[in-house]
């Protein structure tokens, strides 16, 4: 169910636009165009016993321009601010929370640093043992979105966006909510919740996906947790998977509760298989079939 299109790309153009994109989570057509080396077909010598090496040329900007509108109009890239990002077929939301509107969307790489933040400050509050590996991954990692040959790792994220007030714009009630369900920009609110979407390659497993997801206690009991879930299951369903699932320890009650109420079943336990703070935690395992 990777979103890898391998191949699809007409050409090595487009398959090295697409995997720079990739990796590095974002990029500009300016930093595309400085990055990217074709082979330039002429053999050049190197010094002694080393050979010859082939020259490396960038594409003419007619072609990388072209290769960038063909990469968008097939659904692979998307521009937002201004970069090139990984492309995911899924809408934006509002939720209307008390004295703010939370957004729910696709992940973009300036997320990172609030995505990881708030997948600690769960993890710390209710020992949510995969969330905090995750997060640790994503401090290594390039890019937060991934979607080549070997995996497929997708985020969605919950937003808030504090509500201004007639005061702060001299605008009117209708212009306000106008503004509210445009998409946001990164600097229009901070990180809330997320829902993290990993899925393996093997083809037995292909239609399978392990999930996280988090809100921040602060921002609790307003709906952005079932919101979050309900989105990432709708988006999961159309992208082909057929069973989603979490493992949790026994310890974290409320995560359990919470998936349980949102029509989540146990489907076994590993007994012992953490060892928190000198003891062993059974693991519960829970799945969905969207």
């Amino acid at each position: 169910m990777s979103m890898y299109p391998s191949g699809s790309f007409e050409d090595d153009v487009q398959r090295r636009v697409y995997e720079y994109v990739e990796r590095n989570g974002a990029a500009t057509p300016a930093e595309l165009a400085r990055s990217i080396e074709l082979d330039g077909g002429r053999p050049h010598s190197k010094p002694a016993r080393s050979g010859t090496y082939t020259e490396t040329v960038a594409p003419e900007p007619d072609e990388l321009r072209s290769c960038i509108e063909a990469l968008q109009a097939e659904g692979y890239l998307t521009e937002v601010d201004g970069k090139l990002r990984v492309a995911l077929e899924a809408t934006t939301t509002d939720l209307e929370c008390e004295g703010c509107t939370v957004t729910i969307r696709p992940a973009r790489e300036e997320d990172r640093d609030g995505v990881v933040e708030t997948m600690r400050t769960v993890a710390e509050e209710e020992t949510y043992v995969v969330a905090e590996n995750v997060a640790t991954e994503l401090e290594r990692e390039p890019a937060l979105v991934r979607a080549n040959e070997e995996r497929s790792r997708i985020f969605f994220v919950a937003v808030r966006r504090e509500e201004p007030t007639h005061e702060e714009t001299g605008e009117s009630n209708a212009s306000e909510t106008t503004e509210a369900n445009d998409e946001p920009t990164t600097g229009n609110g901070e990180v809330v919740g997320w829902l993290h979407v990993d899925a393996p390659t093997l083809p037995s497993l292909r239609h399978t996906a392990e999930i996280t997801v988090g809100v921040d206690p602060a921002s609790r009991r307003q709906g952005i947790g079932s919101s979050l879930l309900e989105y990432g299951l709708e988006w999961a369903s159309d992208a082909g998977y057929q069973k989603l699932y979490q493992n949790v320890p026994a310890t974290n009650q409320p995560a359990i509760e919470f998936l349980e109420e949102n029509g989540w079943q146990r489907e076994g336990e590993h007994e012992g298989h953490y060892c928190l703070d000198g003891e062993f935690v059974d693991e519960i395992m829970l799945a969905i079939w969207p």
